[in-house]
């Protein structure tokens, strides 16, 4: 089962802004950072059917809206609140009218609906996650209609749009799960009193990666299924190295570097990608109290406390373009709403 997070942090909503109802004369001295709402969870199982071929997307999508006024906090006005209930019935709608050729498609058409249907919706942010089923084979043929739950990391996509701009689209992989059993190591680090590590050329790497990137411009030709098919074997190519002898690692923070080069690398519209990285630990299991040798054959896993890093890479800017407010260099691909953590 997917999992969405309560608390849906939107990262074009951080700006502060200045409410169109001021808050009364004993507070005069307040305004408004942010205000959305939404519906979260929303599930859908889309089914297209090609004569006996069936075609399945499930789908899990949260859409926040915000609004010109904020009257319905200040003065209980709801006279502009579009209910919940409402936004879950067109994600319904829309689906059904549209299809779902891809979640980011499906995101731009839900965005595109708030913002041009309704005068008074300034921004809307669609998250959408899907459901990694794979068609089932046999003996190398494909079923028709009977599919098989096979998690190589979730697939979602993120849209934003305001009044005033084109939206903005990301893409990613979340629980990407993977493992190598040797070509990691970590060594020459920072040591003081309270470091206990000791050093290692050769050690189990384990990692949990949330893959998040931000397109340069999102014209209707971008081939989204392609794109992240290719992100996905970057990040594992990055991981494992090449099949015959792998690649040395010396920390999975390096690693991380990796995934996020071979992402710009191999594909140029993506102008910028976020790595949120988890490091599941494995420990050489003592087995000597047993009378036993044990030569990195067992190991123990330790859930907690866990290693965890966070950056994010980007294409250089040309002269001119830098940003000269330090609230502007913000990462325009922030994850940092959604937890890593592991389930």
């Amino acid at each position: 089962m997917i999992t969405t997070p309560r608390i849906h942090h939107i990262g074009l909503g951080k700006e502060r802004w200045k409410s169109a109802c001021p808050p009364s004369e004993e507070c005069q001295d307040l305004e408004y950072v942010n205000s959305e709402y939404g519906k979260n969870g929303v599930r859908l199982l889309c089914v297209a059917r090609e004569g006996n071929m069936h075609c399945i997307k499930e789908l899990e999508i949260s859409v926040h809206i915000r609004l010109d006024s904020v009257n319905e906090y200040l003065h209980a006005d709801n006279c502009k609140v579009i209910p919940t209930d409402t936004i879950k019935n067109t994600i319904q709608a829309l689906a059904k009218i549209h299809g779902v050729k891809t979640i980011e498609q499906l995101g731009l058409n839900i965005c595109d609906h708030f913002i041009n249907s309704f005068c008074h919706v300034i921004y809307c942010n669609a998250f959408i996650q899907q459901v990694p089923w794979h068609r089932l084979e046999k003996d190398g043929t494909p079923h028709v209609h009977a599919f098989l739950y096979s998690s190589e990391g979730v697939r979602f996509c993120e849209v934003e749009q305001t009044k005033e701009g084109p939206p903005i689209v990301s893409s990613g992989i979340k629980d990407l799960k993977i493992m190598k059993t040797t070509q990691s190591g970590f060594q020459n680090f920072f040591k003081d009193k309270y470091t206990t590590l000791p050093e290692r050329a050769d050690r189990v790497l384990s990692v949990e990666m949330l893959i998040k990137w931000c397109y340069g411009a999102c014209p209707e030709t971008l081939d989204f299924d392609c794109i992240w098919r290719t992100a996905h074997e970057c990040a594992l190519d990055a991981f494992a190295g090449p099949p015959e002898t792998g690649h040395y690692s010396p920390s999975y923070q390096k690693t991380v570097n990796c995934v996020q080069e071979y992402i710009l690398e191999k594909i140029p519209e993506v102008a910028e990608v976020e790595v949120i990285c988890s490091n599941i630990h494995y420990s050489v299991t003592p087995l000597e109290k047993l009378g036993l040798c044990n030569d990195k054959e067992i190991y123990t896993p330790q859930d907690t406390p866990f290693g965890a890093c966070a950056s994010t890479m980007g294409r250089k800017k040309v002269p001119g373009e830098e940003c000269k407010d330090p609230s502007d260099c913000k990462s325009r691909c922030s994850a940092g709403w959604k937890s890593a953590q592991k389930n």
